[in-house]
C-alpha cells in the first residue's frame, strides 16, 4: 500500500505543480491524457527513486560519493523514463504532451539537457530532502482511501481507453 500511496501522491504533486506552472508560462496546457488529477510519469519517477536510493544504501560510499552517483544514475533513469513515455505515446496516441525541439542541447522531440538537468536535482532534492517525509505520510493514508484512489485512478485509464474504441 506505501507504493500505491507514494505513486498517487507523486502523480497528483506533479499534475498539480505542470497545472500551476502552466497558468504562468503555457495557459492552455494539457498535463496529460487522463481526466483526474495526476500524471503517472510523477508516480514512476518516485518509485524509481525510492528503488535507485535503496540500492544505493547498500553500498559502501560516503554520503558525497553516493550523492553524486545518486545525481548521475537518477538523472540518465529519468531521462531515459521521460524519452520512452514521449515515444510511447506518441507511436500509440500519435499525441505529444512535451516537445524540446526548440532547446538548445534537445536530442528529438521528448529529451534535452536541460530538463534532464531539472528531473535530476528536483529527484536528489525530493530523495535527500522529502522522501522520508513522503514514506511517513504514504503510511498513514487509510486502506480505504488507498483503495479508492486506486479505482478512480484505474477507472480514468479504462475510461481513456473505452473512450478509444
Amino acid at each position: 500500500m506505501q507504493f500505491i500511496n507514494l505513486f498517487l501522491m507523486y502523480s497528483i504533486l506533479g499534475y498539480s505543480l505542470e497545472t500551476l506552472s502552466s497558468l504562468i508560462t503555457n495557459p492552455g496546457f494539457n498535463s496529460g491524457m487522463l481526466r483526474g488529477p495526476w500524471t503517472p510519469i510523477y508516480g514512476i519517477a518516485i518509485l524509481i527513486i525510492y528503488f535507485i536510493n535503496k540500492k544505493l544504501e547498500m553500498l559502501n560510499l560516503k554520503k558525497w560519493q553516493k550523492v553524486i552517483l545518486f545525481f548521475i544514475i537518477i538523472t540518465t533513469l529519468l531521462t531515459l523514463l521521460e524519452f520512452i513515455c514521449g515515444n510511447l505515446i506518441y507511436i500509440f496516441l500519435n499525441k505529444t504532451y512535451w516537445d524540446y525541439t526548440d532547446f538548445k542541447f534537445n536530442l528529438g522531440k521528448f529529451i534535452t539537457l536541460e530538463i534532464s538537468l531539472i528531473w535530476g536535482v528536483g529527484a536528489t532534492l525530493i530523495n535527500y530532502l522529502l522522501l522520508n517525509k513522503s514514506l511517513k505520510i504514504a503510511k498513514k493514508i487509510s486502506k480505504f482511501i488507498t483503495i479508492l484512489l486506486s479505482l478512480v485512478f484505474i477507472g480514468d485509464i479504462a475510461y481513456y481507453i473505452l473512450e478509444r474504441i
